[in-house]
């Protein structure tokens, strides 16, 4: 799945080009997909958590501001729905820990909400640098960086579920002190292991896989190349043989709702997709013995609502009843439940109302609200190569809602550092349509042209 050359038209696109801008986006995306960086402290003095991605996102914003200023500069700050869903978040985050400051101070709880909101930044700022840094045509080759990326995780968790070694701490370990999760090769109380490859937790490898899987599948659908095809076909099944691998419900539930939107913009897919499926039952079982058998058999209606798990998801809603009766409209303060301390909800929504009230979840969803509506523009465009992305895009942020009744998002930041990228591709790709095309912009006024005078001779 190696990156076309680009067309004529426009030579300086990634991966044929000499901007820093797109090459640093891609190493940061490598980073999120291959390190455990929120495993890693390093030895330095920063005013909150030195993780690994906070100085390289900050060296990343460095070469950004000085893009914006470059005298032939590319990058362009692009405002789109998607930036002002963001910024009502963050205002709303920030207005309900100053209105609930003495209580959290009180409580001694201050520390964690100003991590998370720093952390928030840094997920808004990933968001402002790719939108307005990357090139319309640039979208379907870091889309294949995606789907190559993911492959090379997947075969990483394959890997951890056969034998239990974990290729991703291990090699972190040898270069950056590497603090190894409890999750890290831990079996739980119905005796699934715990594949969690650069992760801290089998939900976010599960969810990861989720939001990739909808663009190896366009990729399938949209390829002409019999090579290409097959190279999109075994990312698919590695895909989905990794997330079944996690042995998590939600392996099966966010996908398969983001197959429900991929098929509703392209309903003839179904018939080509049965060769994957066919192939994807024999594959799965011989990369991942069991794994099918374990998850379906926790969709089992005897099992889907008696397993520890979903029992304690049960029991969350009426825990959280009396902090949403006391602050229903902006919460007790941003991420000020210490789960730890508390109660482990595993629910972004639960998660939000608590933290930031009615008012918070909404524009929690309008975030994602905002990026369905301009991907769905974008899939009536008349160019595959826009349209393809577009539908996946959607697709992959269908899961990543339903996904959030089923996992802390923010507590996994591989998640919303993925779904700000997307995002940031899909603003790129929308806010082409408004921009006249080069023909357009040579093409000739009509407005009537004064006649030429000729040239007096130098001898006059």
């Amino acid at each position: 799945m190696s990156p076309p050359a680009p067309s004529p038209v426009d030579t300086d696109v990634w991966p044929h080009t000499q901007r820093a801008m797109p090459w640093a986006l891609a190493g940061f995306l490598t980073m999120v997909w291959l390190v455990p960086f929120d495993s890693i402290t390093l030895p330095v003095s920063l005013p909150l958590d030195a993780k690994l991605d906070r100085p390289i996102l900050i060296g990343m914003a460095g070469l950004w501001v000085l893009s914006l200023m470059g005298k032939n500069a590319v990058s362009r700050l692009r405002l789109s729905p998607v930036h002002w869903a963001l910024l009502a978040f963050v205002i709303i985050a920030m207005v309900s820990l100053i209105l609930n400051d003495a209580t959290i101070v009180r409580l001694n709880e201050m520390n964690l909400p100003m991590r998370k909101l720093a952390l928030l930044f840094s997920y808004v700022l990933l968001f402002v640098i790719v939108a307005s840094s990357v090139k319309p045509a640039e979208v379907r080759y870091l889309t294949i960086l995606m789907v190559s990326l993911a492959s090379v995780t997947a075969i990483g968790a394959l890997v951890e579920y056969r034998t239990g070694y974990n290729a991703f701490f291990t090699w972190s370990e040898h270069l950056v002190p590497t603090v190894r999760p409890g999750e890290l090769g831990a079996i739980d109380s119905i005796g699934r292991k715990s594949i969690i490859g650069p992760t801290i937790h089998p939900l976010a490898v599960a969810m990861m896989m989720s939001l990739s899987l909808p663009f190896a599948l366009m990729g399938f659908l949209s390829s002409t190349e019999r090579r290409t095809k097959i190279l999109y076909a075994l990312a698919t099944i590695l895909m989905i043989a990794a997330a079944f691998g996690t042995q998590r419900k939600t392996s099966v539930v966010a996908p398969a709702f983001g197959m429900m939107i991929l098929l509703a913009y392209r309903p003839s897919a179904a018939r080509r997709l049965l060769p994957i499926g066919v192939g994807l039952l024999v594959m799965v079982h011989l990369v991942a013995p069991g794994a099918l058998g374990g998850v379906s058999d926790q969709l089992k209606p005897g099992n889907l609502f008696g397993v520890m798990s979903t029992k304690d998801r049960q029991s969350d809603y009426p825990a959280i009843k009396p902090d949403f009766i006391q602050h229903p409209i902006l919460g007790r303060g941003y991420e000020s439940y210490d789960q730890k301390k508390y109660r482990i909800l595993d629910n972004q929504y639960l998660t939000t109302i608590i933290g930031v009230g009615i008012l918070g979840v909404l524009s929690y969803l309008a975030i994602f609200g905002s990026i369905l509506l301009l991907a769905h523009r974008m899939t009536r465009s008349q160019d595959p190569k826009r349209a393809g992305p577009a539908i996946a895009a959607a697709a992959a942020i269908a899961s990543l809602v339903v996904g959030s009744s089923l996992l802390d998002v923010f507590a996994l930041p591989q998640l919303p550092y993925l779904i700000m990228f997307i995002g940031g591709l899909v603003v790129v790709s929308a806010q082409a349509d408004t921009a006249p095309s080069p023909a357009v912009a040579a093409a000739p006024s009509m407005a009537p042209v004064a006649p030429l005078r000729p040239r007096r001779l130098a001898a006059d």
